[in-house]
């Protein structure tokens, strides 16, 4: 959990931080840890009366609380406390019932001491008679920018606090009895730019739904604030995090591929169906334009049942089965391409959509079964893997897709084409055109052979 070049001096922005840090550790899915284990939880207690360095001093000769160090005419190193108007967690000794490692740093102000109240009464920040039962949590104020740097220093040289602080290169003293760390004594970069909470773990993380949850719980606390911004980091939000974005993903990519697919697919008719010159450019780009949005429906159709129906089968969202998703698209195109072009192109004198589509069909269904029971069968084999990975992300999507794909494209289309009952749509040869044969008998049954016997240019 890190936070950026924030005004650290302001005790507000200070109690801010802690509440994110407490907000955080209160998500189902992150352990807990007690406030003081924040750097700036734990430096606001040493700067108070609340210290307890001193007795656990690594020197025995240096006092280590904050009030015993002063930075030149500003004073000691001494905090103050603010009333706790933000419900940060509070004190709660440790022979209560309550486990101290989990405890605040805020106080009540029966358990505050009893200078820092008077102090604070003489401040005008505390009326006994009024609030007696309010709690105060510590801080530190009116610093200059120097002192806060070297309080920092001498907290973090004595007490041994952390922060993740960034410090001036060739500061820090090598420890001694161990080569190749350093001591906690280097000199701060000031203003401090960047700082960090402790070590934090997630747990329950069984499933996607668990990682998306925990991810999406305490980004929001660092994201949505309206005015402190942190981030998290680690394996959570450095692997897992495409699964927060994966269905924005999925739209992107499936829209691209059905826009793509409707370009090619329209200059596909148009130059296919314009090169036989039967009929003029206008009548040739309303056809093309209407048959390529004809596939594009397909397309979309087929990927949005696909998507729904393996939801059904157990497969999640990640990046495997988006892939697999988008082949729907492909496969779509395959079958749709092919009827639309057949019926665009079926001879004028077949007058009804339906036998439109009778004659593009007994051309093209055997083809396209084909192609569909070829294309399962390689699909089929994942079926046999041992590898549950597998089944879920490849297998169970690409068997749903052959299916649907190949039921929307030789069946659902043709059946819909059977409304298209347009004159612009019939862009086949003409009867009534220079240089084509006029006698082209209507057949329930079209054989492209006898359809190329019928059709006879003049000499």
């Amino acid at each position: 959990m890190f936070w950026g070049e924030l005004d650290y001096r302001d005790p507000k922005e200070q109690m801010e931080m802690m509440k994110q840090f407490e907000d955080v550790v209160a998500t189902p899915y992150i352990s807990d840890l007690g406030t003081d284990s924040l750097w700036i939880a734990d430096f606001n207690i040493w700067t108070t009366r609340q210290c307890t360095s001193n007795f656990f001093r690594s020197d025995i000769d240096q006092l280590q609380c904050g009030a015993d160090f002063t930075y030149k005419e500003e004073g000691t190193c001494s905090g103050t406390w603010m009333k706790n108007d933000i419900g940060l967690r509070l004190f709660t000794p440790e022979d209560s019932d309550t486990c101290g490692a989990f405890n605040g740093i805020c106080r009540r102000v029966s358990a505050m001491h009893p200078y820092d109240l008077q102090e604070l009464a003489m401040a005008g920040k505390f009326v006994p008679a009024v609030d007696f039962e309010s709690t105060y949590c510590p801080v530190f104020e009116d610093w200059s920018e120097d002192k806060f740097k070297f309080c920092l220093e001498n907290w973090r040289s004595y007490p041994g606090g952390g922060g993740g602080l960034i410090i001036e290169p060739g500061t820090s003293t090598e420890n001694p009895e161990c080569a190749g760390e350093f001591l906690s004594d280097g000199n701060i970069v000031s203003p401090v730019k960047l700082s960090n909470g402790p070590s934090m773990y997630a747990y329950g993380l069984n499933t996607h739904e668990d990682t998306v949850d925990m991810i999406e719980q305490t980004r929001s606390i660092c994201d949505k604030h309206p005015n402190l911004h942190c981030w998290m980091t680690g394996i959570p939000y450095d692997y897992w995090e495409q699964y927060i974005w994966v269905k924005d993903v999925l739209v992107e990519i499936v829209a691209a591929a059905i826009g793509v697919g409707f370009a090619v697919s329209f200059l596909f008719l148009f130059i296919k169906l314009g090169k036989q010159g039967f009929h003029g450019i206008g009548s040739v780009a309303a056809g093309s334009l209407v048959g390529a949005l004809l596939i594009a429906l397909t397309c979309f159709l087929s990927v949005f049942i696909v998507i729904g129906l393996s939801s059904l089968a157990g497969v999640t969202y990640t990046a495997f089965s988006v892939m697999s998703y988008v082949l729907s698209v492909g496969f779509a195109v395959e079958y749709s391409v092919h009827i639309i072009h057949r019926f665009l192109e079926a001879p004028q004198t077949i007058a009804t959509a339906v036998d439109r589509v009778e004659y593009a069909m007994s051309f093209l269904f055997l083809p396209t079964f084909m192609s569909f029971v070829s294309s399962t069968i390689g699909v089929a084999t994942l079926a046999f893997t041992q590898f549950k990975f597998n089944d879920i992300f490849f297998f169970r999507p690409l068997i749903i897709v052959m299916f649907v794909t190949y039921f929307i494209g030789v069946y659902f289309l043709p059946a819909f084409l059977c409304l298209f009952n347009f004159e612009f749509m019939k862009l086949g040869p003409n009867r009534h055109m220079p240089g084509i044969e006029t006698s082209i008998p209507a057949k329930k049954s079209w054989d492209d052979d006898e359809m190329d016997e019928d059709i006879e240019t003049e000499a």
